[in-house]
């Protein structure tokens, strides 16, 4: 795209409450964009495929998207960036652009799953990020954004986090997972 990009780091897997919905949040690298988040509402499933990349965790047998990494780079490619998009009110998509310029066009779960995994830059256009981005509760209420609690600065997902994802999925039932109006 000509539009400006802004890169973007992936802070983390978190549960919304009071839903038990799964969200990849993500936060303004750039300077001046450091106080914009954005979540990215997902499935359990993609939400534990984008956490178990970015704590670097290897399976005996490699899952979907480290299987897509390897294949990219055993035909001589590999993962340049990835942008992240909107495509409806709703809805964000994600771009992966491999070696040689090439664009593939993903699910903004997939592609994240992936850079996580390859760590490369993830970017999304400026004005896009200022329209869904929503500011911390802390920095809204006059805190000092360098000394406001920033969900990154909380380290990995705490062993509570991972029991109470647990929880959520020893009772979920399939239809929490179907897409409304499918």
């Amino acid at each position: 795209m000509d539009d400006q990009q802004v890169h973007l780091d992936v802070v983390g897997v978190r549960i919304e409450r009071p839903s038990n919905q799964p969200v990849i949040l993500l936060r303004g690298a750039d300077p001046g964009t450091e106080h914009l988040h954005v979540a990215i509402m997902v499935g359990t499933v993609e939400a534990n495929a984008v956490a178990k990349g970015l704590r670097h965790e290897q399976a005996p047998r490699p899952l979907t998207h480290d299987l897509l990494v390897d294949v990219l780079r055993g035909l001589g490619g590999g993962v340049e960036s990835v942008e992240i998009g909107l495509l409806n009110a709703s809805t964000y998509f994600g771009l992966v652009t491999v070696v040689e310029g090439r664009v593939i066009d993903a699910r903004a779960s997939d592609a994240l799953a992936i850079a996580v995994r390859v760590q490369c830059p993830v970017t999304m256009d400026l004005q896009t990020l200022r329209a869904v981005a929503v500011t911390p509760r802390a920095i809204q209420e006059g805190e000092d954004p360098a000394s406001a609690e920033h969900p990154e600065d909380s380290g990995p997902i705490s062993e509570d986090e991972i029991q109470e994802f647990r929880r959520f999925l020893d009772g979920a039932d399939p239809e929490d997972f179907r897409e409304e109006g499918g």
